[in-house]
């Protein structure tokens, strides 16, 4: 297998002086990756992307962690303390997308990882997949949103009987970090507009902030073209015309659902990927959380073995493969996904097929090509 360089932990090189033996040995660390496991489900996911990671050659150091249902379990807490700081410490993580009660019981654990993380954006790519029908074909938008503020940040209280509250909080420092993030993103990738959601025309003071920013920014980055669209305007447009966008940045809220209205447009949420970062509150180290955005419930075949789609979180470690510079391996896994859209009878019930979660993996190992070629999946930038 192939040892990628682990950033968080530099090489594994001694210093000068060290013995000829010992200077020879200079392969870069294994990357350290922290996946996490929340039930019988997410653990036939965990093994698939296992499985077809490593036979796409390369080598990870997974550490599976509780959290979830099965944190509650284990250790009486949905994201317990000794997970959150595996992830701070390996800097990088691989979750399903973590359920909470409706209601009532503890508060949303994919929330508390973020704020315990400092993750602070959130990257939706929204592309289409080959072999998946869709309505939309060529949709290719990279939707950044911001995540620790605005109505998300939980403010509520009741003012007198039946008279409920919530408040808006936003605040410079955190808009302007989450727009320069999206403008550099934009830059790293090659895009060339990046679109401000907002509701600045009811929303004056938070919205209006918030689109002023943008616009402020906009002047450091002369080689991408910016302009902004209010939020039920951008819905619209998002649907009728998805190809009028490039990146898009938003608020709290209007990211959360721009990012399903464009799941919509290619298939549905489990072939839409999430990746977080964020710098961690006690180091300031960046974090990097890799995401399924689909919860994947507890879908079993007739035998009772899960049978939810593997690309689940498999989607979701392409990204973390392209984060490492495992691009070639990456685009071979798309390549061998594509292959096996096409043939149903490999797939789980999501795709049309009868197969389990890990009949569905062999099938992706199966269809590995030896190389990428010249041909790269379809939204491979």
């Amino acid at each position: 297998m192939s040892a990628l360089p682990d950033h968080r932990q530099g090489p594994t090189t001694g210093e000068p002086g060290h013995s000829t033996a010992a200077a020879a040995d200079r392969r870069p660390a294994v990357p350290r990756v922290i996946l996490l496991e929340a039930g019988p489900v997410s653990a036939a996911l965990g093994e698939a992307v296992r499985s077809v990671v490593a036979a796409a050659g390369v080598d990870i150091a997974w550490q599976v962690e509780p959290a979830g249902a099965l944190g509650v379990d284990r250790l009486g807490s949905p994201l317990p303390d000794a997970t959150v700081a595996a992830i701070a410490d390996a800097g990088r993580c691989l979750k399903t997308l973590l359920r909470t009660p409706t209601g009532g019981g503890y508060e949303s654990p994919n929330v508390q990882l973020r704020k315990r993380l400092g993750i602070f954006a959130g990257v939706r790519a929204i592309r289409n997949l080959d072999g998946v029908p869709s309505r939309y074909q060529g949709v290719d938008v990279l939707l950044v949103r911001e995540l620790t503020e605005e109505i998300y940040s939980g403010i509520e209280h009741e003012v007198v009987p039946g008279v409920v509250q919530t408040i808006k909080v936003l605040t410079r420092h955190k808009s302007e970090r989450v727009i320069r993030f999206a403008f550099e993103l934009a830059r790293r990738r090659g895009r060339k507009r990046l679109t401000l959601v907002h509701k600045a025309n009811i929303m004056k003071r938070s919205d209006g902030l918030f689109r002023a920013i943008g616009r402020e920014i906009a002047s450091d980055y002369p080689d991408i073209a910016f302009d902004d669209v209010i939020a039920d305007n951008a819905a619209m447009q998002l649907v009728v015309r998805p190809e009028r966008f490039d990146v898009l940045v938003a608020g709290n809220l209007f990211g959360d659902i721009l990012a399903d209205v464009g799941a919509g447009l290619v298939g549905g949420s489990a072939l839409v990927t999430s990746h977080n970062s964020g710098l961690l509150p006690a180091n300031g180290l960046p974090v990097e959380v890799f995401e399924a955005t689909h919860h994947v419930g507890l879908a079993v075949d007739t035998d009772g073995e899960p049978a939810a789609s593997a690309l689940t979180l498999l989607l979701p470690a392409l990204d973390l493969l392209r984060h490492l510079g495992a691009t070639d391996a990456a685009t071979r896994i798309g390549l061998a996904i594509t292959a096996v859209l096409r043939d149903p009878a490999a797939t789980t019930p999501d795709h049309g097929g009868r197969a389990s979660t890990r009949a569905m993996a062999a099938a992706i190992v199966a269809a590995l090509p030896a190389d990428a070629g010249a041909i790269a999946p379809a939204g491979a930038r």
